[in-house]
């Protein structure tokens, strides 16, 4: 519960305002020197409230020139919050000083933001939803508006009812009143903010490459990206190279490599001639024929061919055996020799490449200035973009964010969408206490507009959510200032249902210019009647007699069903004597 007690000053600055339950009235009245009532003290009391109870805007007000004379004045609002009775204090010569009493303790000297966050985290025990303490003051400007502030809003947008505030985030407090889970649209409140800074970021680095280049994004990636490739093939090439040896080491080199290569080759030339050798040996004459031997023996004598023949099978045989031995030893020493050959072969080839390279290295000793020069001025083109490259990077980084962003965004849409049904319940409530409240307040039938009240989720990307309402009759700025009154009355006991510690008063500031009588006085008497059937809940308005009681010629048909001076908490006239602080100003 949180509940006003009473508005009052220890330096008797005006005389103690107590709050009651239901209907408050701040009255203007008019003294027989038919003064203008503007300025006798009816926003100074709605000022008063709004200062203890921490507002920023307020306070700027009250600092100017024409308040001089309270800076030796204090004033004291007591509430209840929860279940702790709490005295706020404050003067008027420091802008932050407050004094804060907890159940009629001692008095404790604050700065007014943080006691802010200890207001608000009192207010927010026990909420169902997103809550923050730093809410405090932006919810309290809902419950507590001045006439400046009510004559700043939008009839064709009732839930903007704070400045500097976006669409998504106004829902996320109106959600939060009316009972419907409003951790959906915080989440793509949220995305939705952190993508558009992103896109913002990415929009910045953009240019800034323009204005730095000349070039877009697309050419400077381009750019780098080639710089890029030369360096790494320069670097690379460099790398095949060993420009740390000067000339004598380089000749050295190519003198021992030369030996080298001269001694394989002359073992080479030995081992082909050996290996030629071995292949004629191969080569053995064993052509013999002992039957042709036999035939000129045996015309001199039979025997004796005979013998010649088996002695010459023999040598044949014998000299056969002795070939094939040496022929096998042969094709050992060949084998040898091809292997020896083979290796030579191998050696002299990689010798003569690393002796090709020494020379190309010697060459090319004389380009070593060039191309370190190119080198050194690539690096320092590289250098100069390194910066820029930071760029890119991160530009990746941050469409890469935005892609995940994107992404949060869509799906928190999604579940609005999908999840409507279970809002439905609070939206009908207050669709419920819309249109009772309007049918109370405004002559329907006699109207060609019909009253509505609709909050629908869309699947939009920007503004997935909807709420419109409607009233009937009146001049267009008496409808609107009495939708913005249908509203805000709306959420009020959308959230006095939930039984939350949410304020369980509401204070508007000369909200009835324009609207006409007879709505003024049936709002009135709806408003009264429905604050009797709740009980604990406070409705506090500032109005001119003159707005609320008619003489007999305007022929108004309708009255108060009420007792005027029941409802009323102070009445203020238009002379010193009956002004709130003594004096006109304003």
């Amino acid at each position: 519960m949180f509940k006003l007690i009473s508005l009052s000053s220890s330096s008797g600055l005006f005389e103690d305002i107590v709050f009651k339950d239901g209907l408050n009235i701040i009255l203007g009245r008019y003294s027989k020197s038919g003064k203008d009532i503007n300025g006798i003290g009816k926003t100074t009391i709605i000022n008063f409230i709004d200062y203890c109870l921490l507002a920023n805007g307020v306070k700027s007000e009250l600092f100017k020139e024409k308040y001089d004379f309270l800076r030796s004045e204090s004033i004291r609002l007591d509430f209840f919050l929860g279940n702790k009775r709490y005295s706020v204090e404050r003067g008027f010569e420091d802008k932050k000083k407050v004094f804060l009493t907890v159940n009629e303790g001692v008095a404790k000297e604050f700065i007014d933001s943080d006691l802010r966050l200890i207001l608000g985290a009192e207010m927010g025990k026990g909420q169902v939803g997103v809550y923050e303490p730093i809410w405090y003051r932006t919810l309290m400007s809902f419950f507590l508006q001045n006439d400046h502030n009510f004559s700043q809003r939008d009839a064709s947008n009732v839930i903007k009812f704070t400045i500097g505030k976006r669409q998504p985030e106004l829902f996320t407090y109106i959600f939060l009143l009316l009972g419907i889970d409003n951790s959906l649209v915080w989440d793509f409140d949220n995305s939705s903010v952190e993508l558009k800074i992103l896109r913002t970021d990415q929009t910045r680095i953009n240019k800034q490459i323009v204005e730095q280049t000349g070039k877009s994004i697309e050419e400077f990636r381009g750019e780098c990206d080639s710089v890029a490739r030369k360096i790494d093939k320069l670097e690379y090439g460099l790398d095949n190279y060993q420009f740390n040896e000067n000339s004598a080491d380089l000749e050295e080199k190519i003198e021992k490599l030369s030996g080298q290569i001269s001694n394989l080759y002359k073992q080479h030339i030995s081992l082909i001639a050996k290996y030629n050798d071995i292949q004629e040996s191969l080569k053995i004459d064993v052509d013999v024929n002992p039957e042709q031997v036999s035939g000129f023996y045996s015309e001199i004598h039979s025997e004796f061919s005979e013998f010649i023949r088996k002695s010459l099978n023999e040598v044949v045989d014998f000299r056969q055996e002795i070939s094939t031995n040496r022929r096998r030893f042969l094709k050992e020493r060949e084998a040898h020799y091809q292997v020896r050959l083979g290796d030579i072969k191998t050696k002299l080839i990689s010798l003569e490449q690393e002796r090709s390279k020494v020379f190309k290295m010697f060459d090319e000793k004389s380009a070593f200035d060039a191309l370190k020069s190119a080198y050194a001025n690539l690096m320092e083109e590289k250098a100069r973009l390194s910066g820029q490259l930071a760029y890119v990077e991160q530009l990746d980084f941050i469409e890469e964010s935005i892609a995940a962003k994107k992404s949060l965004v869509s799906s928190a849409v999604e579940k609005l969408v999908v999840g409507k049904n279970e809002a439905l319940g609070a939206i009908d409530e207050a669709k419920n206490i819309f249109l009772d409240l309007v049918d109370g307040s405004v002559d329907i039938d006699s109207s060609d507009t019909s009253p509505y009240f609709n909050i629908e989720f869309k699947s939009n990307q920007n503004s997935p959510i909807k709420l419109t309402l409607e009233v009937p009759r009146g001049s267009s700025l008496g409808k609107g200032r009495f939708k913005i009154l249908a509203f805000d009355f709306t959420v009020f006991i959308s959230s006095l249902l939930r039984k939350n510690d949410f304020p369980r008063f509401l204070i508007h500031d000369g909200v009835f210019h324009a609207i006409a009588h007879k709505t003024r006085i049936k709002y009135l008497n709806y408003i009264n009647k429905k604050l009797d059937s709740l009980s604990d809940a406070q409705y506090i308005i500032t109005v001119n007699e003159d707005e609320i009681i008619f003489p007999d010629s305007e022929a108004v048909s309708v009255d108060l069903d009420f007792r005027l001076e029941d409802k009323i908490l102070i009445t203020l006239e238009d002379n010193p004597e009956n002004m709130l602080l003594g004096r006109e100003f304003g």
